[in-house]
């Protein structure tokens, strides 16, 4: 895209999380956007763990702090809904105003159950840049080997493959599980080798995973309750038969995962699976597929495979940017989003590595990828996501919700809580349903409703 000289040269700030994606953004993108318009960019990266609170605090105090926002998907509505992040229509009609129709293309050119987390009232405060939403990554040359073919169908029944249902995850994750010594496609293994790699570590992410587990056992959190299409309040259900079923689930899955410590998260788990540790990363974000897809190179033989997760309903969501409200160049900030957004960046990003957001570059790449490459797969895994989510996603509150970023820490901390203290699980279920009760009531624009 063409980008024109912009008459507020004060340079603005950008917040982004920490990782690759983010250093490529910084050493490329934004280095061409300063070329061309003169406004210099400034880049803070920070874990996703401090990103909420970080921004969240400084536009409450309206410091000015932040010109371009990063998002967490389930943080979209709380921030539309308190006024945070000024709406692109907006922003279009003051420093764009002869491009609106071409926005209006634009904002129906990515995933439909993605938008619909990232809309508040109908209108897009955001677009979204960098999707992680979850597949199988796995080692589809171990789940092709004949020798653990047979071992398999002898062992459950019925045959090896990615798993689609819950209990065939936890098959599989024990089949995997071998100690040193023991044989793995027809070699004596070197050392341990582990059937999954878990997100367990204290951070967002191992609520991610529960809560996908979760999902695919036919449970919720809490979700909305609508009244001629719009939501009347909401309802609780963190302590139900299926929540305390997806605990136990998620803690009986640990046995066969690679050894994770407090901090191990994404990179950890990407890691894993590259470096030949596991069979695999069965709750994974898509957008770390050039991590995962690096087996192919690292260990002799291996072949990675992108499936959708077992049970079906994977977390859903993309990081995406936002001009806030107390930008001291709005301009400047606007245009930068619109860069970051253009079909030239977002294919930049996905041949830098990244899981881009648009249709039309993922149309683009598609056409030119090969089918067992795993940028293509984890693409295609991104998009049958996106479909199994389209028509249900507004009925949870945790896409459906004006609270749900500060609601989302509460998830994370009851599940390492259950990791640690399983037999406390029915407790901490309870403490975490009147957690989100509580926060639900304060922060929400609609409250939980009395059963």
């Amino acid at each position: 895209m063409v980008l024109p000289k912009i008459s507020n040269q004060a340079p603005i700030t950008l917040v982004a999380e920490k990782g690759f994606w983010t250093e490529y953004l910084k050493n490329n993108l934004i280095s061409e956007f300063t070329r061309a318009t003169g406004v210099q960019v400034i880049v803070k990266s920070v874990s996703l763990s401090d990103m909420y609170q970080l921004q969240t605090v400084s536009m409450q105090r309206g410091l000015g702090k932040y010109d371009v926002v990063t998002i967490e998907a389930g943080w979209a509505k709380e921030w539309a809904a308190n006024g945070y992040t000024v709406p692109i229509t907006e922003l279009v009609k003051t420093y764009d105003a002869a491009h609106i129709e071409e926005f209006t293309t634009l904002s129906d050119n990515y995933y439909p159950a993605l938008l619909n987390i990232l809309s508040y009232n109908n209108e897009l405060h955001s677009l979204p840049y960098n999707s992680y939403v979850m597949g199988n990554h796995y080692r589809k040359d171990l789940f092709d080997n004949p020798l653990e073919q047979q071992a398999f169908v002898k062992r459950f029944g019925y045959p090896l493959a990615s798993p689609v249902t819950l209990e065939q995850l936890r098959d599989t994750a024990e089949f995997f599980t071998r100690k040193k010594g023991q044989r793995l496609a027809g070699k004596k293994l070197k050392k341990d080798f582990y059937g999954v790699a878990l997100m367990s570590g204290n951070r967002p992410h191992i609520n991610d995973e529960l809560s996908s587990i979760l999902w695919g056992l036919g449970g919720k959190w809490f979700f909305p309750e609508y009244e001629k299409s719009r939501i009347k309040g909401f309802h609780v259900r963190a302590d139900s038969k299926q929540a305390k079923q997806a605990a136990r689930y998620y803690v009986d899955l640990m046995q066969y995962a690679y050894p994770a410590n407090v901090n191990f998260a994404f990179l950890e788990a990407a890691t894993a699976l590259k470096e030949g540790r596991v069979a695999m990363w069965p709750f994974a974000y898509n957008n770390l597929w050039s991590i995962s897809g690096e087996v192919n190179n690292s260990v002799p033989g291996a072949k990675l495979g992108i499936s959708n997760v077992a049970g079906g309903k994977p977390y859903q969501g993309a990081y995406s940017f936002a001009v806030s409200y107390d930008s001291k160049n709005p301009q400047a900030a606007y245009w930068l989003l619109k860069y970051l957004s253009s079909f030239e960046s977002q294919l930049a990003y996905a041949n830098g590595g990244g899981n881009p957001c648009r249709l039309d570059v993922i149309a683009h790449l598609k056409g030119r990828l090969t089918l067992e490459s795993a940028q293509r797969q984890a693409l295609q895994s991104s998009y049958l996501a996106d479909q199994s989510w389209r028509e249900s996603v507004a009925q949870y509150g945790h896409f459906s919700s004006t609270a749900m970023g500060s609601i989302y820490p509460e998830l994370m901390k009851a599940a390492y809580r259950i990791t640690q203290k399983p037999q406390d699980t029915d407790n901490i279920l309870q403490h975490l349903k009147v957690q989100i009760t509580t926060l639900q009531n304060l922060y929400g624009e609609e409250a939980m409703l009395a059963e």
